[in-house]
């Protein structure tokens, strides 16, 4: 990049970007994956972002060497109104996924930025649904990161039971990751809905309450045990046939 235009972002002077435009034309080509505008996104210069996208909108379409657009940098760092100002540009960026197959979504979600996440799932909830790897849908996401709130949100828009008790490709729902890592708030915000299924079982044959042992030798464990219980879960061995 261009080491005045560079310069410019990160600092977000839209003073010396307008001083620059004419380099703004480079970064079209497919040659300059890191833009100013990935930058200032990063960043958080919003004066700055919605210059760039006054002169060049295109530019919110670029992906970097990861491929992260702006928007992903964006939701990473939580800018609710730089999201905004993409989004208003190119909404379709919301499902576009970098190399670790995630999308703007699942980044938000990840990271706990409620308010961000709530605008890209209003934007298009679409997004929400498209898997990661390993077959690991947004919620899948949300438990491994811990992040009840987003879980909570997500659940409100999307509360279908095929998406809820979704599989990854170890045959483990959002409950068995929960359950797995002791997750109390979450199994028992997960076990308060009727949409879970608590006797699902994954490629090692196990239900979630399979996961805990029969002798609970701590808190959490008694307390998880205690919730799913009383959703009438078993042990793999003790389904009816």
């Amino acid at each position: 990049m261009e080491r005045r235009l560079y310069d410019a972002a990160v600092q977000g002077s839209k003073n010396s970007l307008l001083d620059l435009l004419p380099l703004l034309d480079r970064f079209t080509m497919d040659c300059y994956p890191d833009t100013p505008l990935h930058v200032a996104s990063m960043l958080g210069h919003l004066e700055f972002v919605n210059e760039v996208l006054v002169h060049k909108p295109e530019l919110a379409k670029k992906v970097d060497s990861r491929g992260s657009s702006p928007l992903h940098l964006a939701s990473a760092e939580g800018y609710l109104e730089i999201a905004k100002s993409l989004l208003r540009v190119n909404p379709d960026m919301s499902l576009v996924c970098d190399i670790d197959g995630r999308n703007p979504l699942h980044i938000a979600a990840m990271k706990g930025h409620l308010g961000l996440l709530r605008e890209l799932v209003d934007t298009n909830l679409w997004a929400a649904r498209v898997l990661m790897k390993h077959d690991e849908t947004i919620l899948h996401a949300c438990v491994r990161c811990n992040q009840l709130e987003a879980l909570k949100l997500l659940m409100e828009r999307i509360s279908d039971h095929v998406f809820l008790n979704y599989k990854n490709d170890g045959g483990n729902t959002i409950l068995h990751l929960a359950t797995a890592a002791k997750q109390t708030e979450i199994v028992n915000f997960l076990t308060s809905s009727p949409s879970i299924d608590v006797n699902c079982v994954n490629k090692d044959g196990c239900t979630a309450l399979d996961l805990l042992s029969q002798n609970q030798r701590d808190t959490k464990e008694k307390e998880i045990v205690e919730s799913l219980q009383r959703k009438e879960a078993t042990r793999a061995k003790d389904k009816p046939v």
